[in-house]
């Protein structure tokens, strides 16, 4: 039922969101979902366990794991999946504000 109600409060999000944010959502949906969900399945768990304290520290954590999985993502890249995470399980303030 979870997954049911997600769906629609996802693209609820997106609908309400500006144009650009509802591409790198999707985006970083897809980059996630092609070459990270293998590993990294269980990330509402890693979520609420805190392990990236910061926007800053989760940014690091993607564009190491893009190296280290050989992606060779750009920044563009890294921040889609940034944005994508940090909508949907970490919801981090950003360090700048």
């Amino acid at each position: 039922m979870r997954i049911q109600l997600a769906v629609p409060l996802c693209a609820l999000g997106l609908a309400l969101a500006g144009p650009a944010q509802a591409e790198n959502f999707a985006r970083g949906q897809e980059l996630f979902e092609h070459h990270c969900r293998g590993c990294h399945d269980d990330l509402r768990s890693a979520a609420k366990a805190g392990k990236a304290k910061t926007v800053e520290a989760l940014r690091k954590k993607i564009a190491s794991w893009a190296e280290h999985g050989g992606t060779q993502w750009g920044d563009s890249e890294v921040d889609d999946v940034l944005f994508y995470l940090n909508e949907s399980f970490y919801h981090l303030k950003n360090d700048e504000s």
